[in-house]
């Protein structure tokens, strides 16, 4: 086995894994500051932090060419939904269990497959909705009636996943090749530019360890999102799309960890059921490949 196919076995998957542990930490630090400071705050410095990361990281080996974008159209409206994706996030993390959100918005995959045949015309199979069904039935499971989450609050991650899903379809929709640097400048500069009137209006003086950990979030979150895009370099994105589930993990160790907070069983079960859902679509390929091999087999005997 060659080196570019070793590196596509591990590599892909252990870079995924790490996106989704720096994807962690950015929750669970948000989530901490939301006890103190307002959403519109912490969000608006989290994105000149990760404009500011990615600028002194690539703009000297690139110079202008940083900023140069193929689509700038493309590139607004991406920034405009994860925009708006994070103020939802934060806004449910302020609300809701770190475990629990942090499931409700993998939501995100089921969600493309409801929006592909809306806007894309693209026909879904029997498996997809199955991994629909399963996405729902999760976040019922988590919501439950008496299980103290079915409040208002749930809609922010259920919106944030919209929010997610829309990117994603935009980025499939868009034709374009950018550098990975220029997007995740843009989406930092965006982000940055949309809530700076939000943001100055809810200002709150902040302790300087506070402002610290946020602007090392900033900094987590470029990282997180340099890290993606490598991985998906080293492997298609069917082969790393479980390994993104591995954040659920993450977070409920986190949860635990730092809010004291555990699941309950009928919590996992909801969990469980998203994941699964999730994962029947990121593994489709993979499942129609081990199916034609194994037709390919039975009429070769």
């Amino acid at each position: 086995m060659d080196t570019n196919r070793l590196s596509g076995v591990w590599l892909g998957p252990l870079l995924m894994c790490t996106a989704s542990l720096f994807f962690s930490v950015l929750d669970t630090g948000t989530k901490y500051l939301t006890t103190s400071y307002p959403v519109m705050q912490i969000v608006w410095v989290r994105y000149m932090t990760q404009a500011l990361a990615v600028f002194l990281i690539f703009q000297p080996r690139m110079g202008r060419g940083l900023f140069h974008a193929h689509r700038y159209g493309i590139q607004l409206l991406r920034g405009l939904f994860l925009c708006f994706g994070s103020v939802m996030a934060v806004s449910g993390l302020a609300r809701l269990p770190l475990a629990e959100t942090t499931a409700i918005i993998f939501m995100a995959p089921v969600l493309i497959t409801l929006l592909s045949g809306l806007v894309l015309k693209e026909k879904a199979g029997r498996l997809d909705w199955i991994a629909v069904a399963c996405g729902f039935a999760g976040v019922l499971i988590i919501a439950r009636p008496g299980g103290g989450l079915l409040t208002w609050g749930i809609l922010f991650p259920l919106g944030t996943a919209i929010c997610n899903a829309c990117y994603q379809l935009v980025t499939r929709f868009s034709r374009s090749f950018e550098h990975p640097a220029t997007s995740n400048l843009y989406t930092g500069l965006i982000g940055a530019m949309v809530l700076a009137p939000w943001g100055a209006m809810a200002w709150v003086p902040m302790a300087w360890m506070d402002m610290l950990l946020m602007i090392c979030l900033g900094t987590v979150a470029a990282l997180g999102h340099l890290i993606m895009t490598h991985a998906l370099m080293h492997a298609p994105a069917a082969t790393l799309g479980p390994y993104s589930y591995t954040q659920i993990f993450w977070a409920t160790l986190m949860g635990w960890l730092v809010f004291s907070r555990v699941p309950d069983a009928m919590s996992w079960l909801g969990m469980l059921v998203i994941a699964t859902g999730g994962l029947l679509l990121t593994a489709r390929p993979l499942l129609h490949r081990a199916i034609s091999a194994w037709r390919g087999l039975a009429g070769n005997r």
